[in-house]
């Protein structure tokens, strides 16, 4: 039967729907209650610039044609045949003759000699062929070039820092957290640019006051079919006594479109925020 019933610092809700007895609120089930909360103001979180590798591609063997180059042609040279006209000196020559008289007494001895002369005469002189390797300056000729390609570098990366004591009893001990919510207000301090393009990278932080449990996504940006390649987010939680809050980043690898091309703004992708939080810590009834 539906009623109000309290008992014993018992309080009971019940409901009739139909006829069934439904548990609206009840003491001594589970729920959630404030134990304590805490301010904390300018808090930093710093998110690095992205950096990028470059590295080979491929060789273009003409980049462009405005080198100075070397370039090697054959000539050929043929002479006919001919007849010249060519003359010698034919050397004159001597000899001793013996003759022998009987009337004059025996053997006798005389020089003979002939004249030397010069004689023409007509030669001919065989045809020739020659091939001769001529040297070109070429001053559009190709350049080489290496052509590279540049990526965004792939990295995981977090910084955690202390930002609250958890709440403690009146004996001094802390007060076991099953839950967090914090509502903060903030403003992005260094807007960082998409490496790609002239502008900031997309923020989700409003401009006015937004809560959150566990972890709120500050930053993104995709790739060109939609896929996302970077997220930056911020987490709370509770490790040792503190509240924790975690600045974390996941970059995956995005490569240039354009040969020789580096990303224009990596170096600009530095973001920075600045936020006041306040932080309600809860507990549900054991």
């Amino acid at each position: 039967m539906s009623g109000f019933f309290a008992d014993n610092s018992r309080i009971r809700v019940l409901e009739t729907v139909g006829s069934a007895d439904e548990t609206v609120f009840d003491t001594e089930e589970d729920m959630p209650h404030i134990v304590g909360t805490a301010e904390v103001n300018n808090v930093a979180v710093d998110f690095s610039n992205l950096t990028q590798t470059q590295s080979f591609s491929f060789t273009d063997y003409c980049s462009s044609q405005s080198c100075i180059g070397y370039e090697w042609t054959y000539e050929s040279t043929y002479t006919p045949g001919y007849y010249t006209l060519e003359s010698r000196y034919v050397f004159g020559t001597w000899s001793y003759e013996r003759t022998y008289s009987y009337f004059g007494g025996g053997w006798t001895y005389q020089r003979v000699s002939t004249n030397g002369f010069t004689e023409y005469f007509y030669a001919y002189v065989n045809p020739t062929y020659t091939v001769n390797r001529v040297t070109n300056t070429v001053f559009n000729a190709c350049c080489v070039a290496d052509v590279f390609i540049y990526d965004i570098n792939a990295r995981e990366s977090s910084n955690t820092q202390n930002i609250a004591a958890l709440p403690v009893d009146e004996d001094g001990n802390v007060v076991p957290i099953d839950f967090v919510v914090v509502q903060a207000t903030g403003t992005r301090t260094t807007g960082g640019k998409d490496p790609r393009f002239n502008q900031a990278l997309p923020s989700t932080v409003p401009a006015k006051t937004f809560s959150f449990q566990g972890s709120v996504l500050l930053e993104s940006s995709g790739k060109a079919n939609g896929d996302s390649f970077m997220r930056r987010i911020m987490s709370v939680f509770v490790s040792g006594g503190q509240l924790k809050l975690k600045s974390q980043e996941t970059v995956g690898a995005l490569r240039r479109g354009a040969n020789d091309s580096a990303f224009p703004h990596a170096a600009q992708s530095r973001s920075t925020y600045n936020f006041n939080l306040k932080v309600f810590f809860g507990r549900f009834k054991s």
